[in-house]
């Protein structure tokens, strides 16, 4: 499951196509004229969203924000659930007028979006069987291991090119976590809030984080409008800017029990 980087490299080459030849997304004049707010999310990072079998609706960090928004701008949220390889086209495409996901930021993603103020970060993390003998302190450890990652993630750039390891991508947690209590992996290299709600939520056993892996990078979380969209993105930032002040955003945090992570 190994991917070229020639491939991600033409995942930000197509949606710059996009972005060139996009439809345009909302104005704020028209969010308000329909009282409709669109926005893309994907259900596959529990606690930041993801499909509740109960009610068979979306839930998580970033959909509360994105209703956190809507009602700030009086209107309707309507939302969109994608996989998380598909956020940045359907933004870019214009059939969603805001993103709100765990996308984090970085300069390469800000070329074709822009970028709300940051919600909450964090930085990488390290999973391992819970029959693992060794301890991965930092990516000098991971040399001679199989390594897994999701595909186009921060974290997978960042382990990709580290000698003498073997990286393998998936498409979300649930079947790397799967790969690590089998033994197909050796460590993965991860979100450690969704690892840690995952294993949670679906009592996978066999599996813990490394506490003795220190992060060496971390990221800020927010959301994301299409390029050239200034008084949207005005709009989405007062609004954030209102739920921090308030404690509607801590409290939407501490609901999910990452209040530590708020970005300040």
């Amino acid at each position: 499951m190994r991917k070229p980087e020639s491939i991600l490299a033409s995942v930000i080459v197509v949606s710059a196509s996009l972005l060139a030849h996009a439809a345009h997304a909302h104005s704020i004049d028209e969010v308000l004229a329909s009282k409709t707010l669109t926005v893309v999310t994907t259900a596959s990072s529990p606690p930041h969203g993801f499909m509740d079998p109960a009610s068979n609706t979306l839930k998580g960090i970033m959909v509360d924000l994105a209703q956190g928004i809507g009602k700030q701008m009086g209107v309707t949220v309507k939302l969109i659930d994608v996989p998380f390889d598909g956020l940045i086209p359907t933004l870019t495409s214009g059939r969603a007028d805001l993103m709100s996901a765990p996308l984090f930021v970085t300069d390469e993603r800000s070329k074709v979006v822009d970028f709300t103020t940051p919600v909450y970060g964090w930085g990488e993390g390290v999973v391992v069987s819970d029959k693992q003998p060794k301890h991965f302190g930092r990516l000098d450890d991971f040399k001679g291991e199989k390594v897994g990652t999701l595909v186009d993630s921060v974290q997978y750039k960042m382990i990709k090119d580290l000698p003498g390891t073997q990286v393998s991508t998936y498409p979300d947690y649930f079947s790397l976590l799967a790969d690590i209590r089998a033994g197909r992996v050796d460590l993965g290299v991860v979100d450690p809030p969704s690892v840690l709600y995952q294993i949670k939520l679906k009592s996978i056993p066999g599996v813990k984080l490394d506490d003795a892996y220190h992060p060496q990078k971390s990221w800020f979380v927010a959301g994301a409008v299409q390029k050239n969209n200034q008084p949207l993105l005005d709009a989405i930032n007062h609004a954030i800017a209102t739920m921090k002040q308030d404690g509607e955003l801590r409290a939407i945090l501490t609901k999910w029990g990452v209040a530590n992570l708020e970005a300040k």
